[in-house]
Formats: C-alpha cells, sequence, structure tokens
C-alpha cells in the first residue's frame, strides 16, 4: 500500500473564535491542507467532560462528544452570535463555557419553536438510533450538570438510571437538551466528513482504553467493571512511583460473555465521525496494571491478562483501519502479538535519540511498513524541545546520522528537517506527525503523570509565519515523493 502522510492536533489546539478550536477551526485546516499532498489529520479524544476536565482520556461518556466542538455559525435554526474571544497561546476553556453555553440553549429554545417538520423528524431519528448510549448519556449531563459534584454524591434515587428516571419526567426538556447537542455535533460533522472528502483528506479518530469512575457508562453499566480496582501503569520515564489513572477497569469476562457488544457499539458510533482509529493504549487489551484501591501504581508487582485478540476481533468487525497505540513498557511478547493481530503500532524517532536511546525506533530506515512514525508524540515534549534539551554530544550524534561531517556546520532547524526527511523515506505505511513539528514550533500538549492549567490547553497557531513553515514542509513531501503525482 502507498504510504500516507498526516498531521497530528488536537481538536482543541487550532485557532477558534470562541476561545477554542472546533468544527469551523477544522474546516479551515483542512482548507489550508487542500493540495498539500497530507491526506490524514489525526485527532486526539473529542468526547464530552464536565467542569474543570480538560483531559480528552477523562471522558464522562465512551460515545457522546463534547458540546464545545460543536460550531455556533452552524446551528441548525440560526441564532445571533456574539463577538469571538480570542484563545491566543492557550484554549480559554471558561470563556468558551460561557459563550457557547448561552448560544446553544438560544439555539436549542430556537430549534423547539420554529424547527420544521423535517428538522424535529431527523432529530428524532438520531435519538432513536442512537438511544442505547444517547438516553443514559443526557440523563446522566443533565443531572451532574444540576448538582455540580460526582453522581455518588447525588440523592439515593438518583444513583442508577433506573429510578433517576424521574428526573427527566420533571425536567424533559433539560435532558433533551443534551441529547440535542450531540445530534447538532453529529450533523455538522457529517458535513465536515463530507467537505474533507472532497478535499482529499480523512480523519483519524482516537479510541480511549478507559472511561472516567464519573461517567454516564459506569453510573448506568457498574456490572461490566470490575470494584475496588483502577487502572494505571508502571514506574517509568514519566513517574518513577508509575502513573495512577484512577479510571475504572473493565470486567472482561462480563464482555466477553456479551460477545463485547459495547466495544463494537462504540466502534459503529466513531466510524460515522472517522476512516482510521487509533486504538489509545492498546497494551492494556493485552494485559494491563490493575491498582488496587489504596495502593500505588509502584506496589503492584505484575500485570493482569487482557482480552487480548478476542476485543481487537470485535473492534475489526467494524471495517474500519486500526492503529494501536503501542508505546511504553511494551515486552517482546506483546510487540508479537501485534504482529499477530495485524494492526500496525507506533515508531517515534524522538525515542530513539538523546537521553532516550531505544533501539526500537532509533532507526526510520528500519521501522515495519505496518507502523505509523512520527516525531514526537502529544505525550511527550515537541521535537524542537527535544532538541533543545540536548547535549551536544547528543547533537552531534545525531547530525552524523543525518548526514553532516565532521567539522560541519549545522543547526537545529538542520535536524529537525533532516529528521522528518528520514521518517518519511521510512518503509512505514503511515507517517503523521504532530503539527507543531512540522511547523518547528516548542509547544507541548501535556506532561504525564502531572496535572496544571499548562496540560491539554496549547493553541497551536496558524498565522502566516506558520503557513509558510507549512509550505516549506509541502516543499519537502514533494521532493521525497510523497505527494500525488510527483
Amino acid at each position: 500500500m502507498a504510504k500516507e502522510v498526516g498531521v497530528m492536533t488536537p481538536l482543541f489546539s487550532l485557532p477558534g473564535d470562541y476561545g477554542i478550536g472546533d468544527v469551523d477551526s477544522l474546516y479551515r485546516f483542512v482548507e489550508i491542507l487542500n493540495g498539500t499532498g497530507v491526506s490524514i489529520v489525526q485527532l486526539l479524544p473529542m468526547n464530552a467532560l464536565m467542569g474543570a476536565e480538560t483531559s480528552p482520556y477523562s471522558s464522562i461518556s465512551a460515545f457522546a462528544l463534547h458540546p464545545l466542538y460543536i460550531s455556533l455559525r452552524r446551528l441548525p435554526i440560526r441564532v445571533e452570535v456574539p463577538a469571538g474571544v480570542s484563545s491566543e497561546d492557550r484554549v480559554d476553556y471558561q470563556g468558551a463555557y460561557a459563550i457557547k453555553s448561552e448560544i446553544l440553549r438560544k439555539g436549542y429554545a430556537a430549534f423547539l419553536l420554529e424547527g420544521s417538520k423535517a428538522l424535529l423528524r431527523r432529530f428524532e431519528d438520531f435519538c432513536q438510533q442512537e438511544k442505547e448510549w444517547l438516553d443514559e448519556y443526557a440523563l446522566f449531563h443533565a443531572l451532574a450538570e444540576h448538582h455540580k459534584k460526582a453522581f455518588w454524591d447525588w440523592e439515593e434515587s438518583e444513583q442508577n438510571p433506573e429510578t433517576a428516571g424521574i428526573f427527566e419526567e420533571e425536567h424533559p426538556s433539560e435532558v433533551n437538551f443534551w441529547r440535542w447537542q450531540q445530534w447538532v455535533l453529529f450533523e455538522q460533522w457529517q458535513e465536515l466528513k463530507s467537505f474533507a472528502h472532497e478535499k482529499g483528506i480523512r480523519f483519524m479518530g482516537d479510541l480511549p482504553l478507559y472511561v472516567s469512575r464519573n461517567s454516564s457508562d459506569y453510573w448506568a453499566r457498574p456490572e461490566i467493571f470490575k470494584k475496588g480496582v483502577h487502572a494505571g501503569v508502571p514506574p517509568d520515564m514519566y513517574s518513577e512511583d508509575g502513573q495512577d489513572w484512577g479510571n475504572p477497569i473493565y470486567n472482561w469476562p462480563v464482555m466477553k460473555k456479551r460477545n463485547f457488544s459495547w466495544w463494537k457499539r462504540r466502534m459503529e458510533w466513531l466510524v460515522k465521525f472517522f476512516h482510521l482509529i487509533r486504538i489509545d493504549h492498546i497494551r492494556g487489551m493485552y494485559s494491563y496494571w490493575e491498582v488496587p484501591d489504596g495502593k500505588l501504581p509502584k506496589e503492584v508487582r505484575e500485570w493482569t491478562p487482557g482480552p487480548k485478540k478476542d476485543v481487537i476481533d470485535a473492534l475489526k468487525t467494524s471495517g474500519i483501519e486500526l492503529i494501536g497505540e503501542d508505546l511504553g513498557d511494551i515486552p517482546p511478547e506483546v510487540d508479537e502479538w501485534m504482529e499477530e493481530i495485524d494492526v500496525p503500532g507506533y515508531r517515534v524517532l524522538l525515542f530513539g535519540w538523546g537521553s532516550y536511546q531505544s533501539e526500537k525506533y532509533r532507526w526510520p530506515e528500519h521501522y515495519p511498513v505496518q507502523s505509523l512514525a512520527c516525531t514526537s508524540t502529544h505525550d511527550s515534549e515537541s521535537f524542537v524541545q527535544f532538541l533543545e534539551m540536548q547535549t551536544e554530544e547528543h547533537l552531534f550524534e545525531m547530525a552524523s546520522w543525518l548526514g553532516f561531517q565532521k567539522g560541519d556546520e549545522f543547526t537545529l532547524e538542520d535536524l529537525r528537517i533532516g529528521a522528518i526527511r528520514k521518517l518519511l523515506r521510512s518503509p512505514s505505511r503511515y507517517v503523521i506527525l504532530p503539527l507543531q513539528d512540522i511547523l518547528g514550533l516548542g509547544i507541548r500538549v501535556n506532561l504525564p503523570g502531572s496535572v496544571g492549567d499548562e496540560n491539554w490547553s496549547a493553541v497551536i497557531p496558524l498565522g502566516r509565519t506558520e503557513l509558510d513553515a507549512l509550505d516549506e514542509f509541502v516543499a519537502i513531501l514533494k521532493e521525497e515523493r510523497c505527494v500525488s503525482g510527483s
């Protein structure tokens, strides 16, 4: 198969008119990429979040998408839209919530009053088609907004959807508002997906392995989760104590008995938005780090076996292309398993050099065809930041690998461009580079194992200087014969 070149960016990191990147931002980005040779836009999870939460991996639903990504200018019934707020170098979550929540409620009211029969029928059909997950999510989100606290602190009668249904009987419009937002985003995305297809762009989505404990999934389906334990990872390059994620762990025997129907349903939903899917932390499907409540990840001594190939086979019934994020503590048996299930894994150039020095990632010329090659990830420093932190010895080592001779002068920019060229020449079927690495920017999206305002809030500018850098990247694609017809 021909190599495909893509760009990875969180949607929230694209410049937005209302404090955060959204559907309109992605329209503009697709237009920018039109004719460049880039054929994939990889996005981080877009799932709904609550309150001050910003991590796309701490969602309140495995299905529902974040209403902040809705375009205010493309609502089914147009309402007056205020002047925007600049997100500048950081996402303005508070400003985005304030503006979008108000306008979405006005849009919903206008929809109920002015919506045509055909429009109302489309909404009703959507609610019926997605009823299996949508009803429990809408009720959960409405209750969460009402109480402003985690569900285990709600009234006892609201601890499960069966007895909590009285809230919808008393507040039907409030619960329906959360269904409506999912429908609006679904409809907007269908048009966006068609627009991108016309420009030769495919979207890669992200399937987070876990959901938050405070989620509609855990609230409505407690039987599919294990009790008394939670997810984490052992000590690694990011944390000497290990990372304590806190997410609930699945009751895999129950899921297998149900033929992994919940996972299949997730994939059926994602296929409506994306052309490829990245499985986050796919290693957790082979084996996972089960942390007893009250313990630290470093106190766990061994991995717990996962469902392995069975769940992958269930995901593959969707027919969508799968790519596995297989980074971290990966023993040889997991590498062998990745080959067995025929899912491309990751090859991150940054991890092969400098202080990392992993042979698995060091030589792009030896990357397997069934792999996704990239310079860095959303969990690592950007490639520019990586280069800036290296010793002279490490920089000269990389320069020698790129063909510079002893005594030659070179810049960090020379190393960045040379590394990108090496990846483009690799056998890897996919080369998908973080947008900040393409533009030569020192921007980091997330620092694993840490909590702070700088995580999940970076905005990647797309001004004249950045567009010039993108043009230089396109010229490289043509020189490396990575543009169709070149």
